[in-house]
């Protein structure tokens, strides 16, 4: 009798532990004021969440040629590279180092993030090339719901600053946007 009330007691502790990890922090749109930063969490009718630093000031503004108010997009298949940065060994360098910063930065949480990707997106300066914000783009129905706002903010201030090679036409706008996908292992 007694074992049998240690085997009940250890599954509801197991359980209470499985369900506590599976906390899901961005069910709403809301702000989190954390130690030394704010983040906002906006989620859409439909589960896409978008997550940034709260000091962000390109998140919801259109990339456009400096002195217009046109959003300026690129037709990728007008081009064999990419016509607004230049790659170069720096920004192979830049490749490898941003999949080392965030499998670092999910640490014991990789795991659970198998088939799911995350996308960052990036707000490159047109003056010097370095970046100079970034959001997180995840839905509702993958892991990364379950990822504390800290682990996010560790990515954003380990990739703030990274620099690219930018070409002409990347000069001539307000901003670069680009963007990634990655799936951490």
């Amino acid at each position: 009798m007694y074992m049998k009330k240690v085997l009940i007691l250890n599954c509801l502790l197991f359980n209470i532990i499985f369900v506590a990890a599976q906390t899901n922090y961005y069910e709403t749109t809301k702000t989190f004021h954390e130690k030394g930063f704010t983040y906002q969490c906006d989620v859409t009718t439909y589960g896409d969440i978008t997550l940034y630093n709260s000091l962000n000031k390109w998140t919801y503004i259109d990339q456009m040629k400096k002195g217009t108010n046109v959003p300026f997009y690129i037709k990728m298949e007008d081009y064999d590279t990419d016509p607004l940065t230049v790659e170069d060994e720096h920004d192979i360098y830049n490749d490898s180092i941003y999949k080392v910063i965030v499998n670092d930065a999910f640490g014991s949480y990789k795991g659970k993030m198998k088939g799911f990707e995350l996308f960052i997106i990036l707000s490159i300066s047109s003056e010097t090339g370095e970046i100079s914000e970034l959001y997180f783009n995840f839905m509702k129905h993958t892991p990364y719901v379950t990822i504390p706002v800290s682990v996010y903010r560790e990515i954003e201030t380990k990739l703030v600053g990274l620099k690219y090679t930018l070409t002409p036409l990347a000069k001539t706008l307000n901003y670069v946007y680009q963007w990634w996908a990655i799936e951490p292992k």
